[in-house]
């Protein structure tokens, strides 16, 4: 057993509170002890513990060693995660960081975050990401198979082996949430209806049609056709006989047992231990120690302010009526509507080219790893938002920025510039692509993540457009204003729910008031994943804060791209640790000439 502590280092940045009791009295203290070479030991060990007990995190980084398998979610396995996490943290605040490396030193501090992280917030993680129409365990399935390759033989015989592996891995959720049913822990029942409703399309499809099969409807040439056969027959049986038959009892358990225990109240604080969890989700969401009644004060405050830059513009534009109605106005224009989900498809495309040689303009970095734009699955699609899915650095598999392309006729143009510069350049694309290539770091930082800093910088990212050549018409910098203030919106709604007693229709009033046209979908969102669209603003204002400092303590002496290079070249950071590196920036760039 190691010594506990030989002498306390106080950290440079205050490290997480750790609500769980046991986890307090094991690690009270950093202790100055082990070496650097132990440091680099413990991050090649935790590296390799973690891509063998979640193997979809391999999947989704081009690593295949695992490719055969689900992570094991029993509870005895999740009980030795827990034990391992224990472990790591233990080994972490053992090394002393004096005479460490600014890299290894921050190395240390990501490591102790990230260990904390997933040991305080494990029960909100489960009850939020199981039972979701957003991300729930059948929504997981579907991606992870995506994202698998497709090249060889071996690929092939994994995803029979991952679709064959499908009953263990319902069954040891359906044991989780059968254990959360008796904590107490349960979402509400619109959301378990939502679920409901997309297990019962998924399983609806035949082999031929569903996306679980789609790499054995298109063979690469390299494969014989012997192999060919067995594997669409291996595949086409596994699809039947376990996949079909466990949606039915995944169905069947949320039905009848899961939805009668469901709660009818819409607030995670309605929960026994709820307000915890809430206060929570919002510091781990936020990485900042802002209570919800602070952050819903900052929304109602930034509508109001975006609302007083709308209506200058819409002055500017000529529109005479009465600002709420501005909005109507751009939708009645000719052409302001989309046609057909192609068109969707197209005038991202189009975008995306548009931007793509100008970011050298602001950034000194620019990804390898190439995005493409698809359009959200059908049986997804209506309760989906769009979202980014990053690709692999070797090339085998692009990003993709997935587009709601849902009833495209009811969708508006003048909205899609800032959605594409939100989820591919300079937003999600840009920063991850820049984060998983880095060099001289430990891998786990590649993909080390904080909700604030991600969403953050994709909010961030679309006030970029007019130095990127793009909102040149009023109605384009409406959408990157509405873009905003939906965020803002967010803060009041997510803390109006969860903390201060709002119903589903009083948010919906809310949204309808100043932000005309959003559908119930989006509040069914917060309602599913408290706090996490609280993280968007939050982590906005703070890179807007920053980079307001830097220009006005720098002068002439800022220079954009590279306070962009100081924000990203660590990948995502809690937002703390990023004030600490631009400071650190804005002070040596003053000091030279």
């Amino acid at each position: 057993m190691m010594r506990k502590a030989l002498l306390v280092l106080v950290l440079a940045a205050a490290p997480l509170v750790v609500s769980t009791q046991d986890v307090q009295e094991t690690f009270p203290t950093r202790a100055i002890g082990a070496s650097i070479s132990s440091l680099q030991q413990l991050l090649v060990t935790y590296w390799d513990w973690r891509l063998a007990n979640f193997p979809e995190l391999g999947t989704q980084l081009g690593r295949t060693e695992f490719n055969d398998r689900w992570r094991d979610w029993s509870k005895a396995a999740r009980d030795r995660q827990r034990a391992s996490r224990k472990e790591f943290l233990q080994q972490a605040l053992y090394i002393g960081i004096g005479n460490m490396t600014n890299v290894d030193r921050l190395s240390v501090h990501l490591l102790e975050r990230e260990l904390r992280s997933a040991l305080d917030t494990e029960e909100y993680t489960n009850l939020a990401s199981q039972v979701s129409q957003l991300n729930g365990l059948h929504t997981h399935v579907f991606t992870v198979i995506g994202q698998m390759p497709a090249r060889t033989v071996k690929d092939y015989d994994n995803i029979v082996a991952r679709l064959r592996g499908v009953p263990a891995y319902v069954d040891q959720h359906l044991a989780l949430l059968q254990e959360q049913l008796g904590a107490g822990l349960v979402q509400p029942a619109l959301v378990v209806d939502l679920m409901l409703d997309q297990v019962v399309a998924q399983a609806r499809m035949p082999a031929g049609e569903s996306p679980l099969l789609a790499e054995f409807r298109r063979f690469p040439s390299e494969i014989s056709a012997a192999d060919r056969q067995r594997l669409l027959a291996q595949a086409t049986a596994a699809y039947d006989q376990q996949f079909i038959a466990s949606w039915k009892r995944l169905e069947s358990f949320l039905r009848g047992t899961y939805r009668p225990k469901a709660r009818t109240q819409i607030a995670l604080t309605s929960l026994p231990n709820g307000r915890p969890l809430y206060d929570g989700a919002v510091r781990f969401h936020t990485t900042t120690a802002m209570t919800a009644d602070q952050i819903h004060e900052l929304g109602l405050q930034e509508v109001a302010r975006i609302e007083r830059e709308i209506a200058t513009l819409a002055r500017a534009d000529g529109f005479t009526g009465p600002v709420t109605q501005y909005e109507q106005e751009l939708g009645r224009r000719a052409g302001a509507r989309f046609t057909s989900q192609q068109e969707m498809i197209d005038y991202a495309r189009d975008v995306l080219a548009r931007v793509q040689p100008a970011l050298p303009n602001l950034f000194r970095r620019i990804p390898k790893m190439q995005v493409q734009v698809r359009p959200i699955p059908a049986d997804r699609e209506a309760s989906m938002a769009s979202n980014y899915e990053a690709g692999t650095t070797d090339g085998t598999r692009p990003a993709w920025f997935n587009m709601n392309t849902y009833r495209p006729q009811q969708q508006v143009k003048y909205v899609a510039e800032a959605l594409v510069l939100h989820e591919t350049v300079p937003g999600h694309h840009l920063q991850t692509g820049i984060a998983r290539e880095l060099e001289g770091v430990p891998d786990f930082r590649r993909v080390f993540s904080t909700t604030a800093y991600g969403e953050g910088w994709a909010l961030y990212a679309e006030s970029l457009g007019p130095e990127l050549g793009v909102y040149r018409e009023p109605a384009t910098k409406y959408g990157q204003l509405a873009s905003e203030l939906f965020r803002a919106v967010r803060l009041v709604v997510d803390t109006g729910m969860h903390v201060k007693g709002w119903s589903r229709d009083r948010a919906r009033e809310y949204f309808t008031l100043h932000v005309p046209g959003q559908s119930l979908a989006e509040i069914d969102r917060y309602i599913a994943w408290p706090g996490q669209a609280l993280a968007y603003k939050i982590g906005q204002l703070k890179i807007r804060e920053l980079r307001t400092r830097a220009e006005q303590q720098l002068g002439p002496k800022f220079d954009v791209r590279e306070f962009h290079d100081v924000v990203l070249r660590n990948g995502r950071l809690p937002l703390d640790l990023l004030e600490q590196e631009v400071d650190a920036y804005i002070k040596d760039a003053s000091a030279t000439r």
